[in-house]
């Protein structure tokens, strides 16, 4: 069988078909705010982390839904609304009483809870939509990063065959009892500055952890 591959064209053309950013930007006509996404995430001066524009992106798909419902915003509710409902800090009985507030006027809770986007959807939207990228970025910068996670990945793979090798020989000798099996390696990195966990892949891929959003 032949093995088929994407182009970069083609793999590019499937980020965005697949980017709920873009998707979201166009159903709730906020084609404006995409723009804004972009000039805020490649300033020099000021600029807006990841997690930062997710915010306001989230906060925008709210304050779209109740603009077409009863609810009344007070100035500043549509910021604390979200917060409410998207905070670990909140109780669920707060939380109950604005999800309840806001069916009341009509608005479906539950589906834009679903469509609010993590940092991490906002990034796929700027560098495979928009194809931009902070201007610390340089495309030297990201071939070295891309160069050592392709250096790394290969020596995952080399770990795991070597592995595979080892206890196959071990097993077929009679000297390791084993039933089918399969080596998993996994290498990951734990930042104790954002206290995150993530696959050394996915970071140099994503080119950062949750300090970087």
């Amino acid at each position: 069988m032949t093995e088929t591959t994407d182009t970069p064209e083609e793999e590019r053309d499937t980020s965005q078909s697949r980017s709920k950013v873009k998707r979201l930007l166009g159903e709730y006509e906020m084609h404006d705010f995409g723009d804004r996404l972009v000039d805020r995430w490649t300033r020099r001066e000021e600029r807006s982390s990841l997690r930062e524009l997710a915010t306001d992106f989230n906060r925008q798909l709210l304050r779209s839904e109740v603009e077409e419902s009863a609810f009344d915003p007070l100035d500043g509710e549509i910021e604390n609304t979200y917060h409410v409902l998207t905070s670990d800090e909140t109780t669920s009985g707060t939380r109950q009483q604005v999800r309840s507030r806001l069916a009341q006027a009509g608005v479906d809770v539950d589906r834009l809870e679903s469509e609010f986007v993590s940092y991490q959807a906002v990034r796929t939207y700027l560098r495979d939509v928009r194809d931009v990228r902070p201007p610390d970025k340089t495309p030297d910068a990201e071939s070295h990063l891309e160069t050592k996670r392709d250096t790394i990945q290969q020596l995952v793979i080399r770990l795991r065959k070597v592995t595979e090798s080892a206890i196959s020989e071990l097993k077929k000798a009679g000297n390791l009892t084993l039933g089918e099996f399969e080596v998993v390696v996994s290498v990951s990195v734990h930042c104790y500055d954002c206290d995150s966990r993530i696959s050394v892949i996915e970071l140099l891929t994503q080119g950062g952890c949750q300090c970087d959003a």
